[in-house]
């Protein structure tokens, strides 16, 4: 690992390149078998400039990344701006008042409830996810924080969590939905961040995941209209083509399958 303090240089892909070329020859270049980082602008065509470079070495996206700017994509659709609106302002809520934790560590206490509230991260966001199932874990302790009266979360808020509205059965049925349709992206980036985790694992992982998010989608008791499954397809058929087809993150399509296909775990398997 090397660092350099740079913050007066103009951080373009071949400034990268130069950089990572510096610390690839005290290493030796025959010693480099992949370069592996996010894909924005310059940090994409460096690695392609390295690569350039070194003919041997594998030209690889972060794939942690690239599975949550997938849920970045899902969780931005319009049907569920409501489900994380509600969901953004508890959290809150509930994270900047001394009173609000005070009260939910009572009802966590009376309920025999052990999970917080967890917080939505500004990029991760995995955490979107994390922090829907937080909240439907604690949507009882929030009915007795609300049947209690000693903390005021406001009107709006409050009709969300009062016994078995309408407003309150909405929310539960939008906070299903999101998780039933996000976690399987969350637990795929979740596990492709081992340092166990190998070419072979992105291709079986990322697989999975488009399979079970399309399980989720077609799932009749969702009760999702045409117009959303459509749109959660098209996300999940144009980030595959990214990376596994023509698209512009796809110089590693060939080692994902090989690293499958070369895995002796799977000889027996009806993978192939």
């Amino acid at each position: 690992m090397d660092v350099r303090e740079a913050t007066s240089e103009s951080h373009t892909a071949v400034w990268i390149k130069t950089f990572v070329l510096e610390v690839a020859d005290k290493i030796g270049r025959s010693c480099m078998g992949a370069i592996v980082c996010d894909s924005t602008g310059n940090t994409r065509l460096h690695r392609e400039l390295v690569a350039d470079e070194i003919p041997t070495l594998f030209n690889l996206p972060d794939i942690v990344h690239f599975i949550s700017n997938t849920i970045k994509d899902i969780v931005r659709l319009p049907c569920f701006g409501s489900t994380i609106t509600i969901l953004r302002a508890t959290i809150t809520k509930f994270h900047k008042s001394h009173l609000g934790d005070s009260e939910l560590k009572i009802a966590h206490s009376l309920l025999g409830i052990r999970k917080g509230l967890d917080a939505i991260g500004k990029t991760r966001f995995g955490t979107v996810i994390i922090a829907a199932w937080s909240l439907q874990l604690n949507i009882p302790s929030i009915r007795k924080i609300v049947e209690r009266g000693k903390f005021d979360i406001g009107e709006n808020l409050a009709s969300h969590f009062r016994g078995k509205t309408r407003a309150s059965l909405e929310f539960e049925f939008g906070l299903s939905r999101l998780i039933d349709l996000g976690s399987p992206a969350l637990k795929a980036l979740t596990c492709l961040e081992a340092n166990e985790a190998t070419p072979g694992d992105v291709y079986i992982f990322w697989h999975a995941m488009i399979w079970a998010m399309k399980e989720a989608l077609m799932n009749p008791d969702a009760e999702y209209s045409q117009e959303v499954q459509e749109q959660v397809l098209g996300i999940l058929n144009s980030r595959h083509d990214q990376i596994f087809g023509s698209g512009n993150l796809a110089t590693a399509a060939n080692l994902y399958l090989s690293g499958v296909y070369l895995d002796p775990t799977y000889l027996q398997s009806d993978l192939f």
